[in-house]
Parts: structure tokens; sequence; C-alpha cells
């Protein structure tokens, strides 16, 4: 019937049986891996972390604040681009899809929506609904003044995403927040406010 060889007919290579050793092992999933946090130095202060400390200190419901260590700040800053914008600026324009998120280093932006208008300080937001729809923004936002931000494109938060999944949740977290509060605010929706 079946012949089994006794002697294999091609020698396998010491470092193929090597790399097929590794393969039966389960792989350490993203959550394990601390891939970014360590890897960018701490040499001096970035904009991320001057961004930190004005969101810290801003009381506006836009603000961005989450749960970032230093380390947290310096890794997501480096998923982000520094930017100055001069004043008069259009940064989103209503009925375009715009999916990149906007963190307020120093300046400030005026932001109307449904004829409501809103003052974006240093600490704050902008473009925190593109996290969770893909629609057309409802918002018109213009500099006040010279500014600086941190520009977050999608294609760079995907890659936040994969490498650094607990910072990524973080941020969803934290503009989820903001979201929340705009919703709750009544002096700018009043249609939500409960009396």
């Amino acid at each position: 019937m079946f012949n089994t060889p006794i002697e294999p007919r091609l020698r396998i290579s010491p470092s193929v049986q090597n790399m097929m050793a590794f393969v039966g092992k389960p792989l350490p999933s993203a959550f394990d891996l601390d891939l970014c946090r360590d890897q960018v130095p701490a040499s001096r202060e970035c904009e991320a972390t001057r961004f930190a400390a004005e969101a810290r200190k801003s009381t506006s419901p836009h603000a961005f604040k989450p749960a970032f260590s230093a380390a947290d700040w310096r890794a997501f800053a480096s998923f982000c681009v520094v930017r100055r914008i001069p004043a008069g600026e259009r940064l989103l324009i209503p009925g375009r899809t715009d999916r990149t998120l906007r963190f307020v280093v120093e300046g400030g932006f005026w932001q109307a929506a449904d004829g409501q208008p809103t003052l974006l300080p240093p600490g704050t937001i902008v473009g925190e609904d593109s996290l969770f729809s893909d629609a057309p923004g409802g918002l018109d936002v213009r500099t006040l003044e010279d500014s600086l931000i941190l520009e977050l494109s999608l294609p760079r938060r995907m890659e936040l995403i994969a490498i650094c999944p607990a910072i990524a949740f973080e941020l969803l977290r934290a503009a989820g927040a903001v979201v929340a509060a705009r919703g709750r605010a009544p002096e700018t929706h009043g249609e939500f406010a409960t009396h």
C-alpha cells in the first residue's frame, strides 16, 4: 500500500527548525507590548505637554483631558504634526468631511454650529465628532489670532491605534467626554437642558 519513508528525503536546515519551533506559540497581544511609551525620549518639553498644561487649566467644555502620563503625551505627540495657523484662516468648513483631530496649543479659535458661536481657547480639541461619524461636519471654525495646533490625521490616528492601543483608547474616551459635555451644556444646546 503506502510506503512510509524511514529517512526524510530532504534535510531541513537548523535555522528553519528554529523558526518552526515558534509556530505553535501564541504571539503576544498589542496590549501586552509597550511599543511606544518608552520609545520617545524625554529630552525637552514638547507642544503636547504645553497643550496638556493648558487643558488642565481650562474650564471650557471642549477641554481635552485624557489620563495620559508624561510618556503618553510624548508618544501621542510623535503621531501629530505641529502647525502654525495665521489669524483669520478657516480651519473647518461646514458641509466638508474632515477626519483630522486638532488640539489648540496656543492662540484661539471661533466655532459656530447652528448659529451658536463658541470660543475655543488653548487646551481644547477641534473635530472630535470625526471620531464617531463619517458624515460631513456642520462646524465653521476660524482662527481669532495666530495659533499653534497639533494635528492628528486619520492615517496617523490609525497608526496610533495599531501601535499604542491604550493611548488610542484614552484619546477616544477623552474625546467622548468632550462630546458628552457639549450635549449637557444648557447654554449651547437648549433642547438638551433639563429644568
